[in-house]
């Protein structure tokens, strides 16, 4: 059996092979990498969106992971600059050197929204929408969860500033 015990854990034969390579790399400053048997921004996605939703008693334990500090007043009017919606982080943790953070989605326009991942913008390893629309402004629908997962930092670092979004691409200042 080739399986993890637990949904995220390092398979039996990883672990093994990890083992003899700690053995052997004790004099070596390189960290041995580990394969998992599912990868972690999978991983680090179901157990953040297992966090937001699911009953805590349900929520299986990964081990290693983290819930990290996140700043409230976030400024994320620049990721997804095109569309009327408003983003609000609502979590974050940490997984060896990947995060990932929970992003509060509104629509704030009177048209439903399809989500497109490749509307994002910023540095991320991955984006996974809890719906893949919006609805119109009002309605039950009209509010979703994105959930992007970033190496070597947090989404502060990850999106663009906010000074990017008032450059005009004519190279006129924007005026608000």
């Amino acid at each position: 059996d080739n399986s993890a015990a637990r949904y995220g854990q390092l398979s039996p034969k990883a672990e093994d092979s990890n083992a003899a390579t700690r053995s052997t790399a004790k004099n070596s400053d390189e960290t041995p990498t580990s394969p998992r048997e599912t990868p972690l921004p999978v991983v680090m996605t179901r157990y953040a969106a297992q966090m937001l939703y699911a009953p805590l008693r349900t929520v299986e334990p990964v081990t290693g992971i983290a819930q990290v500090n996140l700043k409230r007043n976030m400024d994320l009017t620049t990721l997804l600059p095109t569309r009327p919606i408003e983003a609000i982080a609502l979590g974050a943790w940490r997984l060896e050197d990947l995060w990932v953070t929970a992003v509060k989605l509104r629509n704030t326009g009177s048209q439903p929204v399809t989500l497109d991942p490749r509307e994002l913008m910023g540095d991320f390893i991955t984006a996974t929408f809890q719906h893949p629309y919006l609805g119109a402004k009002g309605h039950a629908s009209d509010t979703t969860t994105v959930y992007l997962v970033t190496r070597g930092h947090g989404l502060a670092e990850s999106v663009l500033p906010v000074t990017v979004g008032q450059i005009d691409p004519k190279g006129a200042r924007r005026e608000e």
